[in-house]
C-alpha cells in the first residue's frame, strides 16, 4: 500500500474501531453497544440479545454514537437474534480471526447531542461555591468538605 493511501486509511474511522461503541436508533433509543462487525453487518448487543443490522441501515458515526436510520421498534422486529456472532464470519474484539478485504466507509455525521460548555475553573484565590446537585441548588456550602458531609448525611 503506498504511503498516501496508508495515511488516508489511518485517518478514516474504521468499523473495527467502533466495537464497544454505543448505537442509537433514529428515535434516539439506546440499542446497545457494537459487539461485532463484518463488511455487511454491525452486530449490536444489549444484555443477551443481538441485533444483526445491515450496514445500509446505519446513518453514520458522530464521534460519540453510531446512529441508525431506523426506529427501535424496527430494530427489534426485524433484526433481533439470540445467537452471538461467529468469529469466523465477524470481527469480534476478543477473537480477531475475521479479516475482510473491504469494509464500506464509515460515514461521519454532525453530533446529535453536544455537551454543554462550562466556564473554566475559577482562578486561584477566588471563592468557589459548593452546591448539592440533589437539593436543586437550594443550599450552598463554604467548603468541599461541608458539601461532602451534607451529601453523606442527607442522601
Amino acid at each position: 500500500m503506498e504511503l498516501s493511501k496508508a495515511l488516508e486509511f489511518a485517518n478514516k474511522m474504521h468499523w473495527i474501531r467502533l466495537v464497544n461503541e454505543s448505537v442509537h436508533s433514529s428515535d434516539d433509543e439506546d440499542i446497545g453497544d457494537i459487539d461485532a462487525v463484518s463488511r455487511d453487518f454491525v452486530v449490536v448487543k444489549k444484555v443477551h440479545v443481538h441485533y444483526y443490522i445491515p450496514i445500509s441501515r446505519v446513518e453514520g458515526w458522530d464521534g460519540h454514537v453510531l446512529w441508525l436510520k431506523i426506529s427501535e421498534e424496527q430494530v427489534k422486529r426485524d433484526y433481533e437474534r439470540e445467537i452471538p456472532p461467529d468469529p469466523s464470519r465477524y470481527y469480534v474484539k476478543d477473537y480477531p480471526f475475521y479479516k475482510a478485504n473491504f469494509y464500506p466507509e464509515v460515514i461521519m455525521i454532525q453530533p446529535r447531542h453536544k455537551r454543554p460548555v462550562f466556564m473554566t475553573p475559577p482562578a486561584h484565590g477566588i471563592q468557589t461555591e459548593y452546591k448539592c446537585d440533589l437539593c436543586n441548588n437550594k443550599e450552598s456550602f463554604n467548603t468541599e468538605e461541608e458539601l461532602s458531609t451534607h451529601i453523606k448525611g442527607q442522601h
